[in-house]
């Protein structure tokens, strides 16, 4: 899972924590990227970083969803010749939304957290029907979770006042800065 952007960052923490509390055995790793440019090769910007350093944090073969807080092609142009971008999927702003809570702008977008846990039972392969549970689980929160802001006119206060709480945890990276 890789991240940019505060409310992205923050949303992808939260669906990492469901995962780890949902399927244990996921390994996850996040990367929080705070240089767009770094996504890139060396000769494009000075930022950028090298093919090993790049194909180190982001692997050559595994699923990456990319949680960012603009235009998903700007991501895209900016992996473009790396080589796992076929893997990457990145979720981003998509001109959807109304005057609405941060978390229903998220949802709409689907950079909430929810909706990333769904993208990563539907991009690992060896979650499949073991997932499923998890998966519905998760389309009920975006639900109730609409529902709650449209009654309340907020979010719900564990959506708002969410912060970290697990650590590391086996078999888990921490967390990456790039």
């Amino acid at each position: 899972m890789a991240c940019a952007g505060d409310i992205p960052t923050k949303e992808t923490l939260a669906a990492v924590e469901i995962l780890r509390r949902e399927i244990p055995s996921l390994k996850v790793r996040v990367l929080n990227v705070v240089k767009l440019f770094a996504l890139t090769q060396p000769s494009e910007h000075p930022h950028g970083l090298s093919d090993r350093d790049f194909d180190s944090l982001f692997t050559t073969d595994r699923p990456v969803i990319f949680n960012f807080h603009g235009y998903p092609w700007l991501i895209h142009r900016l992996t473009y010749n790396r080589t796992n971008h076929p893997n990457f999927h990145v979720r981003g702003y998509k001109e959807k939304g109304n005057i609405n809570t941060p978390l229903e702008l998220a949802m709409s977008n689907q950079i909430d957290r929810f909706s990333l846990v769904i993208d990563v039972i539907d991009r690992v392969p060896r979650l499949g029907s073991r997932a499923a549970h998890v998966k519905e689980r998760m389309k009920e929160a975006i639900l109730a979770n609409r529902a709650y802001a449209h009654e309340h006119g907020k979010d719900a206060d564990d959506v708002t006042n969410w912060r970290w709480s697990t650590g590391p945890t086996p078999g888990h990276d921490g967390g990456l800065l790039v």
